[in-house]
């Protein structure tokens, strides 16, 4: 009798799981909110105007026209990332809040097996072609190709392969020690903007939850956290951890300067560290090192400006230099006596979040974080990054590069 009342419990739990994940939702008055609080963004204002806003009028005529009936989460999230993507603004956000698989699922081999009987799991997207081959296939590619496969740390192995305009990528799970994710399922899809810069739809590893990520640099077998196999050059990225600001004695001509971020919340750090270094900036050469600076106040960049404006200031930016970072990149460059090196940053310069506020949209399945601060004097960087004057090589280290650029010169 036990078993079968276990049993049955079980029965119950997967059809109360298989109905839950089946979720809809009135996408239109989601779209709706969307554009309002879209057209009170600085971005909107600057980009929508005469055949754009007939544009962006027509696209929405075209969305609602499909939304007569509720419609599925993720079917309503594309089309509302379809209006969005019409203003070019990186940092606006656009995340899905119900989580697909709940977190609380993640170590109950039971739930995972409901969640695995569920129509949600059932009509994830998965790829037509036959793993086996695809592996083959996949590493027999040159490594300086962009299929082939890739890591994402130790749970996960995948493979990318282009889609069918070749300029777009898919990327499905090969092998993976994740029990909530089976291979052959599609973990992300990445389409082209311009030059080597992608967008990426992907599913998170734990909850499933679909979301986007902007602005990616596809370079040096890298594409955000993904590293292809085969390729260990890492020289993009620092070999070491720094919270906030470095400094350091290179030689007796040659100093390095390095910041993680002029963010609000290291205000007490960046003024220490300009105090401390404002009278040690003796040297001819001064290396401005912002790999993977994520922006902040220029309250706490600017006041180095002036501390460099006499300088032959060399700066490095990666692919994860943004915002501000960005900014301050391009402020440092009207230095006639500067240089940029390195690699192209992110592309998330000419807009900003000044209080950052969020707002769920009707449903509650969606929230929209937009931006409130403009920077529209950067636009012909946002989605595209600043180009550096010397791009460096990635089977050496930068700063080694640079000392020798400047013993060179």
């Amino acid at each position: 009798m036990k078993k079968l009342v276990n049993y049955l419990l079980v029965v119950l739990v997967t059809i109360a799981s298989v109905n839950a994940q089946i979720e809809t939702c009135d996408c239109k008055t989601d779209l709706d909110f969307v554009i309002e609080k879209m057209k009170k963004m600085p971005s909107y204002k600057k980009q929508t105007k005469g055949d754009k806003a007939k544009e962006f009028e027509n696209l929405y005529t075209k969305l609602t026209s499909q939304m007569v009936k509720p419609i599925g989460v993720e079917a309503c999230y594309k089309m509302l990332l379809q209006q969005m993507a019409l203003v070019n603004d990186v940092h606006a956000s656009l995340k899905v809040n119900t989580a697909f698989l709940p977190k609380s699922y993640l170590e109950d081999t039971e739930k995972i097996k409901s969640f695995k009987a569920s129509a949600l799991y059932k009509n994830h997207p998965k790829t037509n072609k036959h793993l086996l081959d695809l592996d083959i296939d996949l590493k027999n590619k040159p490594l300086e190709h962009k299929e082939g496969i890739y890591n994402l740390g130790d749970n996960e192995k995948i493979g990318l392969y282009a889609a069918g305009n070749t300029q777009d990528f898919i990327g499905v799970l090969m092998e993976t020690n994740l029990e909530h994710w089976t291979p052959g399922e599609i973990r992300f899809y990445l389409k082209h903007t311009n030059a080597n810069k992608y967008n990426m739809y992907f599913y998170d590893a734990n909850t499933r939850t679909p979301s986007l990520v902007q602005s990616l640099s596809f370079e040096n077998g890298r594409i955000w956290r993904y590293k292809k196999e085969g390729n260990t050059l890492n020289n993009e990225l620092l070999s070491e951890k720094i919270e906030v600001a470095a400094f350091k004695q290179i030689n007796d001509n040659t100093q390095y300067l390095y910041f993680a971020t002029f963010g609000n919340s290291k205000r007490k750090e960046l003024k220490a560290f300009f105090n401390d270094t404002k009278s040690k900036l003796t040297a001819d050469h001064i290396i401005v090192d912002l790999r993977s600076n994520v922006g902040g106040n220029k309250k706490f960049s600017n006041p180095f400006l002036k501390l460099l404006k006499t300088k032959n200031v060399y700066v490095l930016t990666n692919c994860f230099t943004g915002s501000n970072g960005e900014q301050f990149t391009l402020k440092l460059l009207k230095n006639k006596k500067a240089k940029h090196l390195g690699q192209t940053t992110r592309g998330i310069i000419a807009y900003g979040k000044n209080y950052g506020y969020s707002y769920a949209t009707p449903s509650g399945h969606f929230q929209i974080t937009p931006t409130d601060m403009n920077f529209h004097s950067y636009f012909d960087y946002e989605g595209k990054g600043v180009v550096p004057e010397i791009k460096l090589d990635f089977d050496k280290d930068w700063i080694e590069q640079t000392i020798d650029i400047i013993n060179a010169n």
